[in-house]
């Protein structure tokens, strides 16, 4: 898995370096810098993002990681009611003033219809507008009210100065390098859950599993035991309708059931389930509580983040977990042994 994400991001900072060079050769046609945050919806469609603004030759700023620094900003910019992803967000949007000429922050409502995304995509322009004075570009994703994807990144070209030819262009190629990213992202989770080493999934957003203060923390530690981590978002929506194998039929949030999709895929073959969400997520909140209810084959902690957390209960928690697994795992071995024998 190392080498995997290891290989997003290189592609992530390949294309900043292209567009750096173009940048440089004067090949850039109108000489905008667009800023991305490194949060929520970048986690999400890095590839698709990077690839769209890489081939109509725009220069992309992008955020750090998450650091102190952006962590408390966002913070300071926030109400207490935001989550915890969206104050982190803020950061980022904060951390972009000053460096870009517009800052990329798109309307995503739903991807189809009867869906919905989570209601932090739906606001987070407008929060960001009536909190910061900056230039902001986006586009709107509302399949329930006739605003597909092609014609919201056609749009976006559109805004930039490019004709809808170019802007179409663009729009395929970024599909093509987000559906290559999930394509690759489970040949390897195939090839991780035949490992003979404890097989942990971890169950969360893209936006909080690649974040440097939440999901990465938990990723880190695993890691340090020795044990395979699976991440659930990294399978995309192919699962997505196997959210009804947990009894619930009416779900609307669209990445709540992809979650819980992947996770009814993977839960017979992994050894243990942690599942990672911010405070004071309301769709997340509904989906852990369904999770904790519905699995009983497999075991599962629950991690929910805030301002607050300390890196030290994390590691505390890991290790009893990994210890019941170690257990549980050793049980269902000499379980196995002593049914060959009297078999």
């Amino acid at each position: 898995m190392w080498a995997l994400e290891g290989n997003f991001y290189l592609y992530c900072f390949n294309c900043l370096i292209f567009v750096e060079i173009c940048n440089k050769l004067g090949f850039m046609k109108n000489g905008l810098k667009i800023g991305i945050p490194r949060a929520l919806f970048f986690h999400t469609n890095a590839r698709g993002y990077l690839a769209f603004f890489e081939r109509l030759g725009v220069e992309v700023v992008l955020s750090p990681e998450t650091n102190q620094r952006i962590f408390e900003s966002g913070i300071a910019l926030s109400i207490d009611e935001s989550c915890l992803s969206v104050k982190i967000f803020m950061g980022h949007v904060k951390w972009l003033v000053g460096k870009c000429d517009k800052i990329f922050i798109p309307r995503i409502e739903s991807f189809a219809f009867g869906e919905n995304a989570c209601p932090k995509f739906m606001g987070m322009y407008d929060i960001v507008k009536n909190t910061l004075d900056v230039e902001l570009i986006s586009f709107n994703i509302n399949v329930n009210y006739g605003f597909k994807e092609q014609a919201a990144y056609i749009d976006l070209g559109r805004k930039l100065g490019f004709s809808k030819k170019e802007s179409k262009a663009a729009y395929l190629a970024a599909k093509v390098a987000q559906e290559k990213y999930f394509d690759e992202q489970e040949r390897v989770i195939s090839k991780q859950l035949q490992s003979e080493k404890i097989k942990i999934a971890v169950v969360s957003h893209h936006y909080n599993t690649h974040d440097e203060f939440v999901g990465r923390a938990v990723i880190r530690s695993l890691r340090k035991h020795g044990v395979e981590v699976i991440l659930a978002c990294d399978l995309g929506s192919k699962y997505k309708e196997r959210h009804k194998e947990f009894g619930e039929k009416t779900i609307l949030w669209r990445f709540g059931k992809e979650l819980m999709g992947a996770t009814a895929w993977l839960v017979p073959q992994v050894d243990g389930i942690i599942v990672v969400s911010t405070f004071p997520c309301g769709p997340d909140s509904m989906m852990n509580e369904m999770l904790r209810l519905e699995l009983k084959s497999v075991p599962m902690v629950q991690f929910v983040f805030d301002e607050l957390q300390g890196q030290t209960g994390v590691e505390t928690r890991i290790e009893s977990f990994i210890d019941i697994l170690n257990f549980k795992v050793l049980d269902n071995r000499v379980g196995e042994v002593a049914d060959e024998q009297i078999g």
